[in-house]
């Protein structure tokens, strides 16, 4: 009784959890070439020996609950170091202001509304930049999404802040020159390049076409997925390192960037 009870909560598992790995799934395929030999033995009991049938299908369903078990107690450790890893990774440091600037983002990244917030860092950029009209105020998230939308007077342009605050708003940016940049690029991203080409500014764009996040750097643009994700790029860049050298970005080169390398 206890065995037929075991057989059944395991053909249960199997029908309703999908193993994580591979070579345990590639195991299936044996187990069912083994059930079938199994089915024969049993079909033809009138000739075997009735203990060799019941013990080639308590092996059958040994190994299928060996598997099960296997792949339940890696998935399971597998969950555990991820959760560990996440609790203590640390948090990158950036200014407060940043994660008021990741909320505003996200926000306006949900209503696809376009936007270029520029964090000035040593080298100024009134020589570069064209027009732009003194704006003063701190930076929050329920300041910065008003001024980018459409029925803003100020919504076209790049809006800069330097140390902590909001400085100027609509202003006019360099464009990329280089002639190899993706032809999905808007002038919002062209801006942000050109602007990072030439000072050592850090371009935030949000994309009025595809609600996608980006940060410009040194001619780079990486495509941000989450908050996790731009805290780290933002906190790289803040410390004056080359975007190139971190890992697990998704990000856009411009030939100039590589040039530089070489």
């Amino acid at each position: 009784m206890g065995i037929t009870v075991f057989a059944i909560l395991t053909g249960l598992v199997f029908f309703f959890y999908t193993p994580r790995f591979s070579w345990v799934r590639a195991s299936l395929r044996f187990l069912v070439g083994g059930f079938c030999f199994w089915a024969a033995l049993v079909f033809g009991k009138r000739v075997l020996d009735e203990g060799l049938i019941l013990g080639t299908g308590l092996s059958i369903l040994c190994l299928a609950a060996l598997l099960l078990l296997t792949d339940l107690l890696i998935s399971f450790s597998c969950w555990c170091c991820e959760k560990a890893g996440a609790f203590f990774r640390k948090t990158p440091k950036v200014p407060a202001y940043v994660t008021e600037i990741w909320t505003a983002m996200e926000r306006m990244a949900s209503r696809k509304t376009g936007s270029l917030i520029i964090l000035q860092r040593k080298q100024p950029l009134r020589p570069q930049m064209k027009g732009g009209m003194p704006f003063d105020a701190e930076i929050k998230a329920d300041i910065l999404v008003p001024l980018f939308l459409t029925t803003s007077p100020v919504h076209d342009g790049a809006l800069v802040v330097y140390k902590g605050r909001i400085q100027t708003v609509k202003g006019i940016l360099p464009l990329a020159s280089l002639t190899d940049l993706a032809p999905n690029f808007g002038t919002r991203h062209r801006a942000a390049i050109g602007i990072t080409e030439k000072t050592d500014a850090i371009a935030l764009v949000v994309s009025e076409e595809r609600g996608q996040i980006s940060v410009a750097y040194r001619g780079c643009l990486v495509r941000i997925r989450d908050q996790a994700e731009f805290l780290r790029v933002v906190a790289w860049v803040l410390k004056g390192k080359n975007l190139l050298r971190l890992k697990n970005v998704d990000f856009v080169v411009t030939s100039k960037v590589l040039g530089d390398l070489e």
